[in-house]
């Protein structure tokens, strides 16, 4: 079990659109095991997101995906050239500067939503 693959898995009330914004914006490629009311992405070292199809009503107000990163502010000015729009902070130590939260002792955040209101996470390990 603990070295089956894992898949990150969200909702959406438009499949369509979930596609454009995870191809086009974020930059991922469906892959081919993709099956009918899913989208599966292909993501790094054999991992996937797995979008379904579902009614409305679905966001949550956490963070659903987090995508790893060892370069935050590359990705999140790779992100934004594409139309990314990310999330902004300003809750006392929890600030967002470029759109990043730092946590000493823990690393760089930077969150954004999908057309779906799902949180995703860009995190860089300290």
């Amino acid at each position: 079990m603990v070295s089956n693959r894992v898949s990150a898995v969200l909702v959406s009330t438009d499949l369509e659109k979930s596609q454009d914004f995870y191809e086009r914006l974020v930059g991922l490629k469906l892959s081919p095991e993709t099956i009918r009311n899913h989208l599966v992405f292909e993501c790094g070292d054999g991992t996937t997101l797995l979008i379904y199809g579902r009614g409305s009503g679905n966001s949550a107000d956490h963070t659903q995906v987090r995508f790893w990163s060892t370069d935050i502010a590359a990705d999140i000015a790779e992100l934004a050239g594409r139309g990314v729009v990310f999330e902004e902070y300003d809750s006392g130590a929890f600030k967002t500067v470029d759109h990043v939260v730092t946590t000493a002792g823990i690393g760089r955040s930077a969150w954004f939503k999908d057309p779906d209101g799902n949180t995703i996470a860009l995190f860089q390990p300290e």
